[in-house]
């Protein structure tokens, strides 16, 4: 059955592209236009520069601990790279169907209509929580790692990792402000930075495992599912992490208005940085158990990276080069996430969502970069650093800042299912396998429900930061009727200042040469 058997008859392409560019926000006109630099291998530097951050370097440690096995802890880790993919695939649907700048924002206003701009409103508030907190989490492993390499792997200072985000944030602000060439190549490089580092690391435990490198640890026991946790609690804390070191795969969604050719580049650029890093992830999960014993790897908390290497290399490696390595990889994902970050912030002030969107919405004419949006993350960002209880910073900022995000999810996902009902006919270069989109749907609903079984944490009660994250989206909702049911902020909006010129260019520049109806037969 196609998509058309089981709706309204089809109407002409040229039609249904009409009325779907009709419901975009359109393009920035003029000197506020972003020039479209970025390629599909720089845009998939830009995903694998977020997904590839702290969490893989910190999150088996943890994992481990919840899930019991090493065994249970490599199956966490895959249904986390399967759900990453299924994830990857929607959002290439969403991507090259709505192929501007801003990603879940498009698509929740697209999607749902009423009440006015709702979802949209509360995902902007979700989005500058996340994203700050996100620059600060990793900028607190960035600053424990350089306390390693500094001062050694007894040195513990929560003040001090606070210190060094603040450096990291501060610096990132800079950059992005500056130069986005620099921006891109910095993310470029430190990219690779990672990428050698997990193949290393995979290397290294490929080679143990096959005998090459001798080693004392029972691999085949590492890797068996002895002392696998029975209780179910714990599985949805170790999925948070696994999907939190997976997060990223649509940062480029975000950028769009950048990209060439998006609707070409997009799916390249995704699929390519997803099977890259799965790849490395589970690799490197092997690599850990296949050299560390159990409770060794349970104990390293943020340093199971580095204990790694002291059993495999040797002390010097371990101790200075590694945990310099690891510290860039935290600060690259700082970087991906700070860079989309300031577009973010630009797209929802030209929409009106934030206040005094006329000034966080302008690019710099001399500079060619949204500076006020980039000083705007910069504060809340700090807030982040300095805000959350000691003792659990990363923990509490990472289980705050995921659960809207699941909120979100489930809301785009389904989106997906409505609007193939809704709209039929429209343009959709790339259309996502039902499996992967029931996929995630019923992985989001998971996420949002079974947090809340209890689990142990000697730092705050377990709830707390998912309460917390509920109350502040409730709270959103009041400044939502506020900002936009009585101020109507969107009608004043820059966008609507420019809506005709800038949705001609979309149909023009993005959509030209993409205008046909997709049925069962075309879907991958």
């Amino acid at each position: 059955m196609t998509i058309e058997e089981h709706s309204e008859p089809l109407i002409s392409p040229e039609h249904a592209l009409a009325e779907q560019v009709e419901h975009m926000e359109p393009l920035a006109i003029g000197d506020q236009r972003l020039e479209r630099k970025i390629g599909w291998v720089q845009g998939a530097m830009v995903n694998m520069s977020y997904i590839i951050g702290a969490g893989i370097f910190v999150g088996p440690a943890l994992t481990l601990q919840l899930v019991g096995s090493g065994g249970m802890n490599l199956i966490i880790w895959t249904i986390g790279a399967f759900v990453a993919f299924s994830g990857t695939f929607t959002f290439m649907e969403l991507g090259t169907m709505l192929p501007r700048s801003g990603g879940e924002l498009g698509y929740l206003e697209y999607c749902y209509r009423r009440p006015k701009y709702l979802l949209a409103y509360l995902f902007t508030m979700w989005s500058l929580m996340n994203r700050s907190s996100g620059v600060a989490s990793q900028g607190i492993v960035f600053g424990g790692y350089m306390n390693y390499a500094i001062f050694g792997s007894k040195y513990k200072s929560n003040q001090a990792e606070r210190y060094w985000a603040l450096l990291s944030a501060t610096l990132l602000c800079l950059v992005n402000i500056f130069s986005t060439r620099a921006s891109m190549n910095m993310m470029s490089l430190l990219t690779i930075v990672k990428l050698s580092v997990l193949s290393l690391i995979a290397m290294i435990g490929i080679l143990i495992i096959i005998k090459v490198i001798p080693s004392d640890v029972d691999a085949s026991l590492n890797l068996s599912f002895y002392a696998t946790t029975t209780s179910v609690g714990p599985y949805a804390s170790a999925l948070y992490y696994v999907m939190n070191s997976y997060s990223g795969w649509h940062n480029l969604n975000f950028i769009l208005d950048e990209v060439k050719d998006p609707i070409r580049s997009l799916p390249k650029s995704s699929a390519a940085a997803i099977v890259t890093t799965a790849t490395l992830y589970i690799l490197t999960n092997m690599a850990y158990l296949a050299a560390l014993p159990l409770d060794v790897m349970k104990n390293s908390e943020f340093i199971v990276a580095a204990a790694f290497f002291t059993r495999s290399l040797g002390e010097n490696f371990a101790s200075t080069i590694l945990p310099l390595c690891i510290g860039l990889s935290a600060f690259g994902c700082g970087a991906a996430i700070n860079f989309s970050a300031g577009r973010v912030i630009m797209e929802v002030s030209r929409q009106g969502l934030l206040p005094y969107g006329h000034i966080f919405g302008k690019v710099n004419t001399q500079l060619k970069t949204p500076v006020n949006a980039y000083v705007l993350q910069y504060v809340l960002s700090i807030l982040f650093i300095f805000g959350p209880p000691p003792g659990a910073v990363y923990q509490f900022v990472v289980a705050f800042a995921a659960y809207p995000v699941y909120v979100c999810i489930n809301k785009y996902t389904l989106s997906i299912i409505i609007l193939r009902k809704r709209e039929p006919n429209n343009n959709r270069p790339i259309v996502a396998p039902l499996v992967c989109v029931y996929t995630f749907l019923f992985f989001t609903l998971y996420a949002l429900v079974f947090v809340f079984i209890p689990v142990d944490n000697k730092y705050y009660p377990y709830w707390l930061p998912y309460i917390t994250a509920i109350l502040s989206m409730v709270a959103c909702t009041g400044f939502w009727y506020y900002q936009i049911v009585i101020r109507n902020t969107p009608a004043k909006s820059y966008n609507e200042s420019i809506r005709n010129q800038g949705q001609a260019a979309i149909e023009q520049e993005i959509f030209g040469g993409y205008a046909s109806v997709p049925t069962e037969e075309e879907t991958p």
